[in-house]
């Protein structure tokens, strides 16, 4: 299980020097399921050290004949794993599963990625949403705009006219104070008391959680920490500093 001690401020200080990269790993290795896969890929790795040995006196001819050593390819779908007859080494295809390349650190480790040896896979941009797809509530804020294209007519023009509105609007409602842009300066301290709230759950003392941040809902407080940890970590690296 991996929590710090939510109560003590000075647990969360390393917080300070994250980058959006570093943040990431900081909510994924809080997630149960990666914890589970890891704890279950580093007993067969043991168990394979075991039996071949580890660097330089490795015997890798026979460990790559060991079935331990694989998954099928199906395992590894959407990475860029090197696929040997419809199988993927096991280190491969459990780094993409959750998003990264090399070796899969240890939920324990503090900082693969500041240390070189975690590097996140770069990350394709999502569509962007249709308004006539999405209730009115969900795009009419501060944070969104809409605008509408006449797909019958030439796009070029109406893409470089749409390029001049946002960039007037983002202008407008930032000296307006209507908007904020998402940096990971300004969300630092939002994400550090998300861990000391994920933390604060694994320790189950939520409520007294609750009673030091009365300035957060605790609900959807919990249900962001929760997202982050699920997947939406990766969001995060698109962040800037």
């Amino acid at each position: 299980m991996i929590h710090r001690d939510w109560r003590d401020p000075q647990a969360y200080a390393f917080c300070d020097r994250l980058t959006s990269a570093q943040w990431a790993w900081e909510f994924l290795r809080r997630n149960p399921e990666y914890q589970r896969q890891w704890r279950e890929f580093h007993d067969t790795w043991q168990v394979l050290e075991a039996a071949y040995g580890k660097p330089p006196n490795r015997d890798f001819c026979a460990w790559k004949n060991d079935p331990r050593a694989w998954v099928p390819a199906s395992e590894c779908e959407g990475g860029d794993c090197r696929i040997d007859q419809d199988k993927v080494l096991i280190e491969c295809a459990l780094g993409a599963r959750w998003g990264f390349h090399k070796f899969p650190p240890d939920p324990q480790d503090d900082d693969p990625v500041g240390e070189g040896r975690l590097s996140w896979r770069p990350q394709e941009e999502a569509p962007l949403p249709r308004a006539d797809e999405l209730p009115n509530e969900a795009w009419k804020n501060d944070e969104t705009m809409a605008l509408v294209f006449d797909l019958s007519m030439p796009l070029k023009p109406q893409l470089e006219q749409a390029r001049r509105q946002l960039q007037m609007e983002s202008a407008s409602r930032r000296r307006q104070g209507r908007l904020v842009p998402k940096k990971v300066s300004s969300l630092r301290e939002h994400w550090k008391s998300l861990l000391t709230l994920l933390d604060a759950e694994a320790a189950g003392e939520l409520g007294a959680w609750r009673q030091r941040h009365p300035e957060m809902e605790l609900e959807p407080a919990l249900e962001e920490a929760h997202r982050l940890v699920r997947g939406g970590y990766l969001s995060l690296l698109r962040i800037p500093g």
